[in-house]
């Protein structure tokens, strides 16, 4: 994988640009719409070889034709980008001075990884013997090191974007083993399934109970749909007089809901906090 995540405005303007390329029917090159014409000169004139003669002595081109867009770097936002334009039917050249794509959050093979942190040397035979130990020299391609290891989320808006450009094509994803957490210095793993989950020791049997109907809630709720609201918590329990506490920090509210709690049952056959 050569991604790297970005911070959350980057990916709304990305949503937006999304939102405009799936109305947007691609954009016709000069060049196409000269060919759909049927006139001879102009096909001739595509056809013939580009003349590189404005280019300065000792510059080679790095490509033939031309481009409309021309992209340095191929690290996230440059090939989510050039992508994008792709789509909406530019001719687009990605160009990248290292040997291997992804910018600073590649995935390189051992090759690539000794070469860039070791002042671009090749590495020597007994570099691969000596990783590959006892069970013989490694291959250049047995290891894929992230310099910056991503998570994504599976139905994440991150997905949902290399989808639409296409960009899964060149990737490739693994899924996570498992997640754990230190509970009291012990090491546990966090349950997904119903089996996992009645045999974890994280929680209680009175605790999983509550946290299966929180769940519950948290998947049933709509923001739309008031029906799947619990507002009655903030009113009744918070003693809020409005719903202002709604686009409040949560902690509040749970902070006003314990207060209620706590007074309820300081003083035994208490009628009210």
């Amino acid at each position: 994988s050569t991604l790297q995540p970005r911070p959350p405005s980057l990916f709304a303007e990305l949503r937006t640009t999304m939102a405009a390329v799936e109305d947007t029917a691609p954009v016709p090159r000069a060049n196409e719409a000269a060919a759909g014409t049927g006139d001879g000169d102009a096909a001739a004139e595509e056809e013939a070889p580009t003349d590189f003669a404005w280019m300065p002595e000792g510059c080679v081109p790095m490509a033939d034709g031309e481009y409309e867009v021309v992209v340095m770097g191929t690290g996230f936002t440059e090939c989510l980008l050039s992508g994008l334009l792709a789509i909406m039917g530019m001719k687009v050249l990605v160009v990248d001075r290292n040997g291997y794509y992804g910018g600073e959050a590649a995935s390189l093979n051992l090759t690539d990884l000794y070469k860039k942190f070791m002042n671009g040397e090749s590495p020597q035979a007994d570099f691969f013997a000596h990783i590959g130990g006892a069970s013989g020299p490694a291959a250049d391609r047995d290891f894929n090191v992230d310099l910056v290891p991503k998570f994504i989320m599976a139905h994440g808006n991150l997905v949902k974007i290399l989808l639409h450009t296409k960009a899964t094509r060149y990737l490739d994803f693994k899924a996570v083993e498992g997640s754990y957490v230190v509970k009291k210095g012990t090491v546990c793993k966090i349950p997904v399934t119903g089996t996992e989950v009645l045999a974890s020791g994280l929680m209680t049997l009175f605790e999983k109970r509550r946290f299966r109907n929180f769940l519950l809630y948290m998947a049933d709720y709509d923001e739309s749909e008031p029906a799947t609201h619990k507002e009655f918590i903030g009113h009744a329990m918070a003693l809020y007089m409005n719903d202002e506490y709604m686009n409040q920090p949560a902690i509040h509210l749970i902070n006003a809901v314990q207060l209620y709690a706590n007074s309820l049952t300081h003083y035994e056959n208490a009628p009210s906090p």
